[in-house]
């Protein structure tokens, strides 16, 4: 049995993205002497920040998505969750992945359960566009204001 050294193995996705970043250069001298040094320049760097970003986007959606279908496994839940959606009979923690922290919560503590009132979507002073009622850790009802 042959053993192979994995530290001098290059990937494939390395050597391609070392080919991406070859021919970008190389697209970018050409635009560079097209339309002059100041702009060309201006204009690669405008160009390379707007990639990174929408690259960073992509990333961090995907992370996000793989880890709400580890943690879920319904394929509907998790999509329904990026959405931001909320529905009666949702979790809290399920609410929490939907929507966030809410910025403001009130508590009322009655003989057989625990209400909850999270407020979303501040539109002045102590007031709210969207409030959901949780009792006992489930949403029972929402009011949203337009």
């Amino acid at each position: 049995m042959v053993r192979r050294n994995s530290k001098s193995k290059i990937e494939a996705s390395t050597v391609f993205t070392l080919i991406l970043a070859l021919a970008a250069f190389a697209l970018s001298i050409k635009f560079i002497s097209a339309i002059g040094v100041g702009v060309g320049i201006v204009g690669v760097f405008l160009i390379i920040g707007v990639g990174g970003f929408i690259f960073y986007v992509r990333q961090k959606r995907a992370a996000r998505l793989s880890f709400l279908r580890a943690k879920y496994g319904d394929e509907s839940l998790v999509q329904a969750i990026m959405r931001h959606e909320f529905w009666e009979g949702q979790t809290r923690e399920q609410l929490l992945d939907a929507r966030g922290q809410p910025p403001s919560i009130d508590n009322v503590l009655m003989k057989t359960r625990t209400r909850e009132v999270w407020k979303y979507q501040p539109n002045g002073k102590n007031r709210y566009r969207l409030r959901i009622t949780l009792d006992d850790g489930l949403v029972v009802s929402y009011e949203q204001k337009q």
